[in-house]
This record gives structure tokens, sequence and C-alpha cells, in this order.
């Protein structure tokens, strides 16, 4: 007889997702642990897969109790810091169907499968390299990492469309689909994305849920303009990667034309004004110290509420971790976010996002890794070094890294 669920542990994603990448690796999600592939749809496909040892370990796993090692990003971040994850968010979107959980067979495989939640990333096409991310996931990256590493063997575009045995598998997956969430590479300069959204419009399927985290540089595909696309389904939820701005967000999120950003963002309030939008800041070195000062210059210039922010706390690589900042920097953050916190108060913010910014500071000071400072700094040098670029020109207050 199976334990009672527990559900500080179990999370859906395992039941009713698969998480895959450009180059067809495959997760329980996109916040699990990369070094843990469950496998490849290159060589299982997508029904083979959902049923593979390592899917069907993982549900035993959290049937029995269990917090899989995959899974421990989502369980560190509730821990550390009272965080929203996705683990818990799969427990609240998809409650209806919450009786998988009892439809799971004693080996951990399930019959059946449909994939109500997609998350897909069809693509590594990107116009952005930014500081936190790689070649897997962005195109942009290639040339300075070949540069880092000459014998990096991958290609510099990886794409799943060069997989047809793969969009086989998945079409009649697509008329199950309740919600999907696009990200990327960059999903609005994605091909497949349009496709697939051409695909629900075609059956009418206007009902499903479509979410994005897009770097929201740009708004169109040669003739194809994504707010036209928003208009015509009824639950979309837009958020931006912005996590601070100015210099600072061109030098973290090399690519990004600040300016441009800001007139996407007043495009479309003016074409899309009842499409919600919010920012996911990732919260790191780069962004700890100015993420106040951001969030509220776009409230007070009407291109933002200021409830609609979701934090987003860097846990890899550890050496852009804000875990990773000296006693004295993390007492300057704590003066900051004080500070923040005031301004939320004063300004009627909702308490979940009081409790998210408080939670920033509680990560901070869950550990001590002012080990890695030297990575820190060979990182930045090298990359510094590629790009023409100075941290220190951007980042004064990380001067206490190089001392």
């Amino acid at each position: 007889m199976r334990k009672p669920i527990d559900k500080n542990v179990v999370c859906l994603m395992p039941w009713l997702h698969m998480h895959i990448w450009p180059n067809g690796n495959t997760f329980p999600c996109c916040m699990s642990n990369t070094d843990h592939v469950f496998g490849n749809v290159y060589k299982e496909g997508i029904n083979q897969l959902i049923n593979n040892d390592n899917f069907k370990n993982i549900r035993k796993q959290m049937l029995n109790g269990e917090k899989p090692e995959a899974c421990m990003r989502c369980y560190e971040l509730e821990t550390s810091a009272d965080s929203w994850t996705l683990r818990k968010n799969s427990l609240e979107s998809f409650k209806n169907h919450i009786d998988l959980f009892d439809k799971t067979n004693e080996d951990g495989s399930i019959d059946d499968y449909k994939m109500y939640y997609m998350d897909i990333r069809f693509s590594n096409l990107c116009n952005m390299k930014c500081r936190t991310c790689g070649p897997e996931l962005s195109s942009s990256w290639y040339d300075d990492q070949i540069k880092l590493h000459p014998d990096y063997p991958k290609s510099k575009f990886i794409d799943l469309k060069n997989n047809p045995f793969l969009m086989d598998d998945l079409m009649p997956h697509l008329d199950y689909v309740e919600e999907v969430y696009f990200a990327g590479g960059e999903a609005l300069i994605t091909p497949q994305h349009y496709q697939v959204l051409d695909y629900w419009l075609e059956k009418g399927r206007t009902d499903v849920r479509l979410r994005y985290t897009t770097n929201f540089s740009a708004l169109k595909l040669k003739e194809k303009s994504i707010l036209e696309y928003w208009k015509m389904f009824k639950d979309v939820r837009v958020a931006a990667s912005l996590d601070t701005y100015g210099d600072r967000a061109e030098y973290s999120r090399k690519g990004t034309d600040w300016d441009r950003i800001v007139k996407n963002r007043r495009q479309m309030i003016e074409s899309c004004p009842d499409v919600y939008f919010e920012i996911t800041p990732t919260v790191s070195v780069f962004s700890v110290h100015s993420l106040f000062d951001f969030h509220r210059t776009w409230v007070e210039e009407g291109l933002l509420n200021i409830n609609n922010i979701r934090v987003n706390i860097l846990t890899h690589p550890r050496y852009f971790s804000i875990t990773m900042l000296t006693p004295e920097q993390k007492e300057e953050v704590h003066k900051i976010y004080d500070q923040y916190i005031d301004w939320l108060k004063r300004n009627n913010a909702w308490d979940h996002i009081i409790h998210s910014v408080k939670g920033i500071v509680d990560y901070m000071d869950s550990a001590d890794h002012t080990h890695l400072i030297p990575e820190f700094r060979n990182q930045i040098t090298r990359i510094d070094n590629i790009r023409d670029e100075n941290l220190l020109n951007t980042f004064p207050e990380l001067k206490l890294l190089w001392t």
C-alpha cells in the first residue's frame, strides 16, 4: 500500500509533461538539474521516453515521499527563500489532474500519457548572449564559446525541426495541451513557435493558456506580429526577462538595446493593453543592487504594475549567485532591500510580492560561497576580454570582488 501523498514533495510535472531541449535532451521540467538527463527524444521519442526508467523512478520516489536529486532546485528555493516554485505551481494550476498520482502503476509508469503542459525548446536561436546563459540555449553565444573552448564540439544552431520524427510524435499531443510555456532560445523569433500557434488557431483552440518568458527584444518574425496573435487567445501571460536597466542590462544580457525594450513595452500597452505583462528578474550579482531602482522606475513611468514582478533567484552557476558576495556587500544589499520593502509597503504592494523580495536576502544569507570569488573573477575576465568590456565600469559596487 502506498504512503499518503506528501504535498511538500510531489510535483505533477513528471506526470503531464517533459521538458525537451534543442539537442533532444529531456528533463522532468525546466527547473530540474540539467546534470540529470532523463533521455533523448531523438533516440526514444515522446511516447517511449515518458515511461523510461528515469521517469518511472522519479514518480516512485515522489510517491514514496522522497525528494529526487534532479528536483533539488525547487526544494532548495522553497526552503531557503520560501519561494513560489514550478513544483508548487503544478499542484495549483493542474489540480484537476491530481488523480494522476492514484493512477500511477506500481512500477512508476503511467497509461495513456497526455501532454497537458508543454515546454519544448525548439531551437537555441537567440539574439542575445546573457552572462548567465550558454550556447546550448543561445546561438549568439557560439562564437564566444569557441574562443573560450576551441575544442567545443557542437554546432552554432541546434534545432528540433531537423528531426521530423519528433514533430510527428508531438502533433497528436497538441490537442490535449492546456498550458504552454514558450521560452528559448528566444521564442518570439523562433518559427516553430508560430507554427504551433497557427495549429491551435486552425483547431479553434484559443483556450490554450499561453505563457512566455522572452527577452522582449523583438515583437515580429518577418510578417508575423506576436501582438496580433496575443489578441486572439483568451489567456496570455508575458514574462520579460528584465532584471536591471540601461547599460547594466546591455552588459549582463549582451545584445540588449535598452531603448528598444522600452519602445516595445509602450507598443504592447497600446496594442494589447489587456494582455498580462510582468518582469521576471533573474537575481544575480549583476542585478541584486539595481533591481529596486529598475522596478521603481518602470512603475513610476507607467510601464509596469507594482505587483507584476516574479522573482527568479539564480542558483547556478554558483559563481554568479548572490551567495557569493562578501559580508560587506551583503550588508549593503540589506540596506537597499530594507528601502525596497519599505517602498513596496508604502505603495500597497501585495504581501506575496513583499515576501518574495524578502526571500532574496534570505537566500543571500543562506550560504557563504565567497570561496568561488576566484572563479567569478576568472569567468568575468575571460569574457570581458573577448567582448572588450569591463565589469567594474558598469558595476562599480562589485569592486570588492577584485580586492
